[in-house]
Order: structure tokens, then sequence, then C-alpha cells
């Protein structure tokens, strides 16, 4: 029995990443066709945004923060070097290969919290979440920046599940250069070294694989500090900050689309965190915390792709709870 099942795994894997990298595509595919469609804000079609925002930010000329995330346009910039392709056409795989390889992450990840059926779930739920998260945008190469800052996100988590301090160190290292989301691998490392569960040389290696690109690009391609973020976004995030009646309005919209984003996933992932006895997963939610407050000051919380870095915590976690209370309801042998 036991080697009857040593051989069917690995086929099951093999299986399952096929299955991962086709519903990528028909994911990433739900935005591509928006190519022709026009931009209600320039009256461009999506197509020439996307092609004005990749010339500019090669040529080192895009408005800021934006011109700090280049990995995507760097990487498409050198597949059509390589192949003479469309940009768009290569950019297209490497959104779809980044969504298989952060599903396959998670999936990883979910595996040691749930069963392998439960791992499947909660790979299934993340595609179709990210689906929705990039919904409401039209078609780009720079939201490629946004599937590579959440791969290196997920990597540098499980990295960290796994002690592997050299590989979460090359996640934040390269995902810094897609998007500063790679900070959070940073914080993660700090927390389980501040709850003695890493070496605090783990927590340096990190922070400096993040700061070389960071201070890089600040480098090459300076900007005062009041351009290095939307900081007054928080008036629009957060509810009552300002008493204007349409900012509240809207500001109460924003949270109410954030919560139905994963709707009763969070009720769910927070009641088995309650349960849970992992310290690891502790650390985990400290650090999603963390980005709450940082969210919800820089970014504007109704583009829901901003809300992706949740979902390697609370996808799982609210799977565990399904089968928790599948446990539960299961009738007496």
């Amino acid at each position: 029995m036991n080697r009857r099942r040593t051989a069917v795994e690995p086929s099951l894997n093999r299986w399952l990443l096929v299955g991962l990298l086709l519903f990528s595509g028909w994911s990433v595919y739900t935005r591509y066709f928006d190519l022709n469609a026009f931009d209600l804000v320039t009256n461009m079609p999506f197509r020439d945004l996307s092609m004005l925002q990749y010339n500019d930010t090669l040529a080192g000329t895009r408005t800021f923060p934006y011109q700090w995330r280049v990995l995507a346009f760097w990487l498409v910039r050198a597949g059509e070097v390589v192949t003479g392709l469309d940009p768009h056409v290569i950019d297209v795989v490497l959104k779809t290969l980044a969504l298989a390889a952060s599903a396959a992450i998670l999936y990883a990840f979910a595996m040691t919290i749930v069963s392998g059926v439960g791992a499947v779930l909660a790979a299934v739920l993340y595609l179709f979440v990210t689906a929705a998260a990039f919904g409401s945008e039209g078609y780009a190469i720079y939201f490629t920046n946004d599937y590579l800052a959440v791969l290196s996100w997920f990597a540098g988590a499980l990295a960290v599940r796994h002690r592997a301090w050299w590989v979460a160190a090359l996640a934040a290292f390269a995902g810094a250069w897609a998007k500063e989301t790679a900070l959070l691998i940073v914080f993660l490392v700090t927390f389980e070294a501040v709850r003695k569960r890493a070496p605090w040389s783990a927590v340096i290696m990190c922070a400096i694989a993040f700061a070389i690109p960071t201070a890089a690009l600040r480098t090459i391609y300076p900007a005062p500090i009041s351009q290095w973020a939307w900081w007054d976004t928080f008036k629009l995030n957060v509810p009552f900050v300002t008493l204007e009646g349409p900012v509240i309005v809207k500001s109460l919209r924003d949270n109410l689309k954030v919560i139905l984003f994963l709707n009763v996933l969070w009720l769910w992932a927070w009641w088995a965190w309650r349960r849970s006895k992992d310290p690891y997963l502790t650390s985990l939610a400290l650090t999603l915390g963390c980005y709450v407050i940082l969210a919800w000051m820089v970014v504007y919380i109704r583009e829901l792709r901003h809300m992706l870095p949740f979902t390697i915590f609370v996808i799982p976690m609210a799977v565990a709870e399904l089968e928790v209370l599948h446990a539960d309801r299961r009738p007496a042998a």
C-alpha cells in the first residue's frame, strides 16, 4: 500500500502543477482580453496605455512611486530582446507563470496546516480571488509587478516556515525590485527573532537583501520623500479621519469592499487562528497586522490587488476551519 502511494503521489503532484498552470492562464486571460478596451480616465486603449507605461519606465521617466517598480518591465524587455515578440505576449506568459508559482507555494504552505485535499482547495480559492482582485483593473504590464511581489512574499513566508533563511533573503531581494511588499518578509523574520524562533542574523540578512534594491532604485531614480508614497490616502481609507460626508461614505464603501473580497473566509480564518497552537502562525498574523497599518496609510484599499498578501494566511486558515466544521458534522461510524 505504501509503495503504491509513493508511486502515485509524484504523478498527482505533476497533474496538480499542470492544473495550476492552466487555471492561472485562464485567470490572467480574464484581463488580457481587455487590451483593446478603452480606459475611461485617459480615453486610451489599454494596450496603448500599457505600452506608454512600459516605455516610460524603461526610459526612467515614469512618475513616482511607479518608477521604482521595475522588475516586470525589465523581464518583459529581456524577453522582447531575446524573442522579438510583442511585449504583451511575453507579459501574459510571465503573469501566468508567476501566478501558477504563487499558487503552488500557497499549496505547499497549506499542506503544513491542512490535508492534501484542503491544500488543493486553498490553491483553487487563491486563483479565484486573484481573478476577482484584478477584475476592476484594465490589462497592463505594470500589474505583473503585483504578481511578482505576491510570489516573492509567499516564497519568503514559506522559506521562513521551513527556516530557510537564505531563501527568504533571496525572495526579499528579488521582490524588492517589483514592489515594496517584500518588506513583509523582513517583518516576519523580525517577529520570529523577537519571539526567539529565528536568529537575528536572519533578520539582518533579509533586511540587507531588501535594502540593496530599494536603495539602488532610489539612487538611480531619485525623488523627494513626498513622492515615495501616497501619504494622504489614509484620509480616504480610514473612516471619520475627516468629517466630510462624501469622504466618509467613500471610505466606508471601500472598507466594505475589502470585507466582501474574502468574505466569510476572514471569519473562518480568525476562528482557526484563535484555536491554533502554531507559534509561526502568530508571527505571520502579526506581520499582516503591520501590513494593515502600512496599506491603509499609503495605498488605495479599493484596489483589491493590494489585499492579496493576506491570502497566504487567510485562505489556508479558513480551509482549516472548514475541515474542523466538516469533521464535527461527520456521522459517527
